[in-house]
């Protein structure tokens, strides 16, 4: 693989993880502005409308990434020989129940570092 494709491959990995902070800053964000508001009960529905139109944004970004990274990275593990069939399932089950962590490992260690040349021992 490339190095450029190896390096967008890697900012794709980390972009669920950024999604899930920028979710996590908008939902504090719409509470916060809904305690300072409270009183305004004018301003309540457009308020709640326009932060869960984002929250939403956000959420379905985070998990359309993360489907795609899943479905790529599973079969990128399925079709890698480079490593063997037990770490293979191990790592089918790394994106299955810890996928926004697994992306970037994986992306690290089996991507990222093929191909470089390996320090002499």
């Amino acid at each position: 693989m490339a190095r450029h494709r190896k390096i967008l491959l890697g900012i794709v990995s980390f972009l669920p993880i950024v999604l899930l902070f920028v979710y996590m800053a908008t939902f504090f964000r719409f509470f916060i502005s809904l305690l300072r508001h409270a009183q305004e009960e004018d301003m309540l529905p457009p308020l709640v409308m326009e932060n869960i139109a984002w929250m939403l944004l956000v959420i379905i970004l985070l998990a359309v990434c993360s489907l795609a990274l899943k479905v790529y990275f599973i079969i990128h593990a399925i079709n890698n020989t480079a490593i063997d069939s037990t770490e293979r399932i191990v790592w089918i089950l790394v994106f299955i129940f810890a996928g926004l962590i697994g992306f970037p490992v994986y992306w690290y260690m089996r991507i990222w570092k093929e191909g470089l040349p390996q320090p002499l021992t």
